[in-house]
């Protein structure tokens, strides 16, 4: 059943080709409409614009564990290889919604702090195409 009101935030999580990123400590979804500029001399003090082009990003913070079984070494190799994954953003609540596409994976930064810490990272993830949405 479909979650109902305020969604746990705890729920979210980001997915890389099927298999949930491990250890997720925030996974954020930006989906932005560009606009382009149809200022004219008619258009007196205001800006006109219409419609551009769309993208959408996925960013994700993670605590570290060498064994994870997506984690930061499997995300390294996509980065460094160049490929292309398919991102999702989803609760995997049945009947909630989930935003799927395909992403390059184009930032990691990997970082510890003193003994007492845990050593963390993040991920970027860039579309490339649209950005679907569909029921888990």
């Amino acid at each position: 059943m479909a979650s109902t009101g305020i969604n746990r935030g705890g729920l979210a999580a980001i997915y890389v080709d099927g298999t949930k990123v491990a250890h997720s400590t925030n996974a954020t979804l930006s989906i932005e409409l560009g606009v382009r500029d149809a200022t004219t001399k008619d258009s007196s003090v205001w800006v006109d614009n219409l419609e551009g082009l769309a993208n959408w990003s996925v960013d994700g913070e993670f605590y570290f564990a060498e064994d994870a079984g997506e984690g930061f070494s499997e995300l390294f190799s996509d980065l460094s290889g160049r490929t292309t994954v398919t991102v999702m953003y989803s609760t995997e609540v049945s009947g909630d919604n989930k935003y799927s596409g395909t992403a390059y994976v184009t930032s990691l930064s990997r970082s510890a702090g003193i003994d007492s810490d845990n050593e963390t990272f993040s991920a970027s993830f860039t579309g490339t195409g649209a950005l679907t949405e569909a029921t888990v």
